[in-house]
């Protein structure tokens, strides 16, 4: 009876805490999911059922002057030759390369695929030469990396350089593909503008934060004097208002008295329009959201570096091992857990981008042409200022399945190469 007494003692306790976080955490997102079947434009009181239809809205394609069909043949079947040839190729030589049964393959799917693909390999005019260098970049990417064993590392190299040239494909192509299609469609709808924005602004801040956030870790560790200066020098932007921050960093970007370009006049370099470039939005937004992160990450970093055993590196010495090495085949993988998390955490704070961009560009998504509007700030426009709060609701729960399925697809590649250092 006494301990059954106790329990309810200890869940009366409670009771205050569940109740503020079931108001202010789960009955709004329950209640704005509910909301994103209906179609509320001047009050939650007139609100009608609409069902899907927000989220059909968010995703309208308007007038394009010619179908996905068409874009897909001029932009996919035009490259996919050299992309089956660059795979074949670098499968044979995977496997083995000499073995003359090894060679089947190699021959019979650009056969095949040449059988599909030509009548659409005049396409290709001008991009001749990109076709023949995407094949020449995937070869000389794998016998340039192919020692490189650690997670397929050479792999992973081989498949980037086929994008990385497939981008630049559909730049040289100047024909009609799926990337000029995409803005055809965004220019007439700022949500998937927005979702655009967002995912380059993660590609180029969560890397980035992570190797800088590992540079950071290390150089507080191996420090010989002032560890504690720099832990903190590091640590303090993150503590700081993110306001504050982005308002000194407004000023660190201007034209003519900020800090950057006067950097840049002693290399003799024209002072760059930071704030007033589309395209050097999102790059100048992920520039100060690095530098705001990349000592609390740092920080996660070091705790994990110090965490790995000496004895470890003593008889990676003692063996030869050079510093290099030492990082590659010891400090990396037993750091693999604090990445994982990392990548994690750092992934989902990049989607909800919002503060920087809405300080930096006086509350407007950027100079022009929404080359600011993030997904968040495409939520708080619909919200507050044209008082669709349906619409903004289903916005905020396509961003929230974004991160939900991209989060899933980490844990699902990446959690079973993270090594525990037990």
């Amino acid at each position: 009876m006494n301990r059954k007494r106790n329990y309810i003692i200890g869940y009366l306790y409670l009771i205050p805490a569940l109740v503020i976080f079931i108001l202010f955490t789960y009955w709004p997102a329950i209640y704005s999911f509910y909301l994103s079947f209906f179609n509320t434009t001047t009050s939650v009181g007139h609100a009608i059922f609409v069902g899907l239809s927000n989220y059909a809205y968010l995703f309208r394609t308007g007038e394009i002057p010619y179908s996905p069909f068409t874009a897909f043949e001029y932009s996919f079947i035009r490259f996919s030759f050299a992309f089956i040839i660059s795979v074949a190729i670098f499968g044979w030589i995977e496997k083995g390369g000499k073995n003359s049964k090894n060679l089947i393959p190699l021959l019979i799917i650009p056969i095949f695929a040449l059988v599909f693909v030509y009548p659409s390999l005049s396409t290709l005019g001008g991009n001749l030469y990109i076709f023949i260098l995407w094949i020449a970049l995937g070869l000389l990417t794998y016998f340039f990396t192919r020692k490189m064993e650690f997670y397929k590392f050479h792999t992973v190299l081989f498949l980037l350089s086929l994008l990385g040239l497939y981008i630049v494909a559909f730049y040289i192509g100047r024909r009609i593909d799926l990337y000029l299609l995409f803005f055809k469609i965004a220019q007439n709808n700022s949500f998937i503008m927005s979702v655009w924005n967002t995912f380059y602004f993660v590609i180029i801040d969560v890397p980035l934060t992570i190797v800088i956030s590992l540079a950071a870790g290390l150089l507080m560790k191996n420090l010989p004097f002032f560890k504690a200066f720099f832990r903190t020098a590091f640590f303090a932007p993150y503590v700081a208002s993110i306001v504050a921050v982005s308002l000194l960093w407004l000023w660190m970007f201007n034209y003519h008295y900020g800090i950057f370009n006067y950097i840049l006049s002693w290399f003799g370099i024209s002072p760059i329009n930071w704030l007033n470039s589309a395209s050097l939005t999102m790059p100048t937004v992920a520039i100060l959201s690095i530098w705001e992160y990349f000592g609390y990450y740092g920080l996660i970093f070091l705790s994990g570096l110090q965490n790995i055993d000496q004895e470890y590196y003593e008889a990676a010495e003692i063996e030869g091992a050079n510093s290099f090495q030492r990082f590659v085949y010891i400090t990396w993988p037993l750091l693999s857990p604090i990445t994982f998390f990392v990548m994690v955490v750092s992934l989902i704070n990049a989607f909800q981008v919002f503060t920087q961009v809405y300080v930096l560009y006086n509350q407007m998504p950027g100079p022009y042409a929404n080359s600011g509007l993030t997904m968040v700030f495409y939520i708080y426009n619909t919200f507050y200022n044209e008082q669709q709060m349906g619409l903004a609701s289903a916005a905020a729960y396509v961003l929230l399945g974004i991160i939900m399925v991209l989060t899933l697809i980490q844990f699902k590649t990446t959690e079973k190469r993270v090594e525990y250092n037990i």
